[in-house]
């Protein structure tokens, strides 16, 4: 794809570059920026290392993201820099308070931040059209993808506030929103676009009639068009992932800035909070025509981090300078517990001595949250949440990881330990007695792709909540289908190769229960396995090609989704495929006839199965439950309470 090859020739990299002097700076900006939020309004729970001993603790959350954005502007302010606040996308999905209250709370909350404007990510579009076009409707910021045709689609074709670019005016060393060109007189301009995910079909569950357009030709058409009309700074604001933004600035004249999301990239050294190293925050990337320079930033996940990149210009409105970094935002809380009970809070000199440590640590700044904003979640919303965690099940002594492919995020070449026990807790659900009864099937192994999987276990109490509301938020029911040795194989090695591509997207990388792989990148974007084996009487045994298995995956995946195409491929005239969900509490299954593929104008695929005696599952009629993957893993940690204080023996070990 020319999205991906043109990174691998056409980039420099310099971090903070300033190759001309501070004097010669005639326009400076300050970007304030978060993405991936994913509604987790409370912080969350980190520990960190003092005196040889962990300290339990909290970094983010909304009211202190408030606070951080408020003290950013108010000092952009005093330094006459005009600053924007911009939020890169994924603002659904991923806690507890949004399984219950949706956009409405995103709405609520969003609007007290203070937001110039967001990207539309991919998590968008979870819970439907309707539901993103209430959020779109009522949010007081616009949501930015220049890359989107809305035009035959009804639920967001009469919307005007989901718009290709946003326009702020220079006026007294602050931006104002405008909403023409025209209205600039003269005065100094600052554009903002939007770039959503080209291949949202495939990753997105409900996309409608939406035309996603190539990311890299409405990048450019939209800069020569904002260009011709006299804008000389332009900062596109994404969601597509930090590699795919590299390639983007190297592929793209006349981008300033590029303010992404969707990897999560914490952009910098984190090592010390146990959140590893990523590339340079504030990278310079040179664009196509030898002359412009596109400075990069990302900020991480789960409103812990908040970034700031200062950009300068000179007389001609070229980008001669930009720094910055993320902040990872620390609370004043800090417990000798896991469990963070008031029985090992810190007080006295240790409190002191701690507060003075985590202050002092790199990239971190303790933050107080904002007390309102702190006291309508507290009234309003998490009485509700904190009923709906349930019962606790377990009590991890030690943090179970959670990342999308191995070797990221401080993680070994093992990768996610957390996926690797959801995948068991499928085998183990869908084994038991009285799910075979209705099944009529013993599954062999299970395989789930990492971005079914939306948070880490932290340590301390587990209760079901954390389960089913944190860690797998989303509608899965179980499918349980029949595959070849040598379909397995094709299978994994594709996804693997599929993630290790520049840019690509992780969250297909598969990780697995009851089978193990060892696989190795033999070339750019090319992995091959040198082991495939599974579980069977008390050893692992080798795949064998011409044999065939019954293999336990999600049903989205099990469509062909998110790159699984095999799956779709290999079901496209007839399946045995069985689907698991559960009503009024009981396994119910529904068998697979086929599973079509679908093109729409712009050559995007969309898969959906066709069952033999329904439309679709009936995931929304009353009594029904689909959150069958949650179950699986809560009934599995009642059954096995020690578990999470033994380490799991790794199943996927990828070598790069």
């Amino acid at each position: 794809m020319r999205i991906l090859s043109l990174l691998s020739i056409s980039v420099f990299f310099s971090v903070g570059c300033a190759t001309q002097p501070q004097s010669e700076s005639a326009l400076t900006l300050n970007i304030i920026h978060i993405n991936d939020t994913h509604s987790h309004f409370d912080a969350s729970p980190v520990s960190v290392m003092h005196d040889g001993e962990p300290v339990y603790t909290f970094v983010g959350g909304h009211p202190r993201i408030l606070t951080q954005a408020q003290q950013l502007k108010q000092r952009s302010v005093q330094d006459k820099i005009p600053a924007l606040f911009l939020h890169g996308g994924d603002a659904f999905k991923g806690s507890a308070y949004f399984e219950l209250f949706e956009q409405r709370i995103n709405i609520d909350v969003l609007n007290r931040m203070h937001i110039d404007a967001m990207a539309l990510g991919n998590h968008e579009f979870d819970i439907g059209l309707a539901k993103l076009s209430d959020f779109i409707g009522k949010v007081n910021f616009p949501l930015l993808a220049a890359n989107v045709d809305t035009a035959e689609e009804p639920a967001l074709a009469g919307s005007k506030n989901i718009k290709p670019y946003a326009l702020f005016v220079v006026e007294q060393h602050q931006l104002h929103a405008i909403a023409d060109i025209a209205e600039a007189n003269g005065r100094e301009l600052v554009a903002v676009f939007g770039l959503a995910l080209e291949d949202m079909r495939a990753i997105a569950p409900d996309t409608g009639a939406l035309v996603f357009h190539n990311e890299i030709h409405s990048a450019q058409r939209t800069v020569d068009m904002l260009t011709a009309q006299g804008v000389k700074h332009i900062i596109a604001l994404t969601h597509l992932g930090h590699q795919r933004d590299l390639a983007v600035a190297a592929a793209v004249n006349g981008i300033d800035a590029i303010v992404g999301g969707h990897s999560h990239s914490l952009l910098g050294d984190f090592r010390h909070w146990g959140l590893g190293q990523q590339r340079p925050y504030a990278e310079l990337v040179i664009n196509p025509d030898g002359q412009g320079r596109t400075c990069v930033v990302q900020a991480g996940q789960f409103a812990q981090a908040i970034g700031q990149a200062q950009l300068s210009f000179n007389n001609a409105g070229q980008l001669i300078r930009c720094n910055g970094q993320n902040t990872l935002l620390a609370s004043r809380d800090y417990f000798s517990s896991a469990q963070r009970n008031e029985q090992s809070r810190f007080t006295g000199s240790k409190q002191k001595n701690t507060e003075q440590y985590v202050a002092a640590l790199p990239r971190t700044a303790i933050v107080a949250e904002d007390a309102s904003l702190r006291q309508l979640l507290d009234t309003k919303y998490k009485p509700a949440v904190s009923r709906a965690y349930g019962e606790q099940i377990a009590v991890a002594e030690r943090k179970i990881n959670h990342v999308r492919l191995p070797g990221s995020g401080g993680s070994s070449n093992h990768g996610s330990e957390l996926a690797g026990l959801v995948a068991d807790a499928m085998v183990y659900w869908l084994n038991r007695s009285d799910v075979r009864a209705v099944s009529g099937q013993n599954v062999d192994f299970a395989l789930i792709g990492a971005g079914n999987i939306r948070s880490a276990i932290e340590a301390g109490n587990v209760y079901e909540g954390h389960v089913r509301l944190d860690v797998l938020p989303f509608n899965t029911p179980l499918s349980v289908i029949s595959i070849s040795g040598a379909q397995l194989e094709k299978l994994l090695t594709e996804t693997i190769s599929a993630t290790l591509v520049p840019g690509a997207h992780s969250g297909k990388f598969p990780y697995t229960g009851k089978l193990r792989y060892i696989a190795s990148e033999v070339a750019a974007g090319e992995a091959e396995l040198s082991q495939l084996q599974f579980w069977r009487d008390g050893k692992w045994q080798n795949i064998q090609p011409e044999h065939v298995y019954t293999m336990a995956t999600t049903q989205y995946l099990a469509d062909g989704n998110d790159g699984w195409q095999v799956l779709q491929q290999i079901q496209q005239h007839s399946s045995d495929r069985r689907d698991i969900i559960l009503q009024h509490g009981q396994p119910a299954v529904f068998s697979v006839n086929k599973v079509t593929a679908t093109m729409d104008s712009s050559g995007a695929m969309s898969f959906s199965a066709v069952y033999n005696d329904i439309g679709k599952l009936p995931c929304d009629a009353q009594g029904a439950d689909c959150k069958v993957a949650a179950r699986a893993v809560i009934d599995y940690l009642k059954a096995t309470p020690s578990l999470l204080s033994q380490p799991r023996q790794p199943t996927v070990t990828l070598l790069r």
